[in-house]
């Protein structure tokens, strides 16, 4: 059988990267969204009296020891109780200081970082930061014989795990294999899944869908009409 060509495209659908901060329940702490790989910024802000110094600032999050990741006193940030995992990955914005906003920037946001932080300064803040790992699709073609080509859709490093559907050009979902997951050391999930499908249908997507979040992805091949054997 001889390969035949296929051309992918990606369209990208995010609702979840508008969720910057959410409430739990009464009484329970902030919610704050992050990416893996992006940047996050953790909301505090306090009164500052126009007569008194700055405040010294402590963030820290819970279970690390040291369990400091940045501290602000007499006016710079002070390094030596702060944890290494956390070395140039967190800053205040300068700018903010002086209306009492100290919300802190994290970097490079890494699985890891999920958890629960406080804020101290004149008063205590605790948020809950939620870690959520996406990646483009892949989509490829496994096989194509004269009983049809088999597709193979993979989402790398997804957390929490992703429902994968393949849809054909009117959208009507098409049956598949039952998906093959991997779990990596740092956490998040590989998943692969396919399909075989029949010259009926000249497009097919994978959607790659995260319901916790609300979080979709598709990315599309499109197959010619006409196979050609050797």
């Amino acid at each position: 059988v001889k390969a035949f060509p296929v051309t992918p495209w990606f369209s990208f659908k995010d609702h979840a990267s508008n969720m910057k901060a959410t409430s739990f329940a009464q009484g329970q702490p902030e919610a704050v969204l992050a990416f893996a790989g992006g940047d996050a910024v953790l909301p505090c802000s306090f009164e500052i009296a126009a007569s008194n110094d700055f405040p010294t600032v402590e963030w820290s999050k819970e279970g690390l020891k040291p369990n400091v990741i940045f501290l602000y006193r007499d006016g710079c940030e002070t390094h030596e109780m702060k944890n290494p995992s956390f070395e140039y990955r967190t800053s205040l914005i300068a700018r903010e200081l002086k209306n009492g906003n100290v919300s802190l920037r994290i970097s490079d946001v890494q699985l890891s970082d999920a958890g629960k932080y406080q804020c101290i300064g004149s008063t205590l803040i605790s948020l809950n930061v939620l870690v959520v790992a996406v990646s483009e699709p892949k989509l490829s073609v496994v096989s194509a014989e004269s009983g049809g080509v088999t597709l193979q859709c993979e989402a790398a490093c997804w957390l929490p795990q992703p429902e994968i559907k393949f849809l054909d050009h009117e959208g009507n979902e098409i049956p598949a294999e039952e998906p093959k997951r991997e779990r990596h050391e740092s956490g998040c999930d590989t998943t692969r899944q396919r399909v075989t499908v029949q010259s009926a249908t000249n497009r097919v997507t994978c959607r790659v869908h995260q319901p916790e979040f609300n979080h979709t992805k598709h990315i599309e091949i499109f197959i010619p009409g006409k196979q050609h054997h050797t």
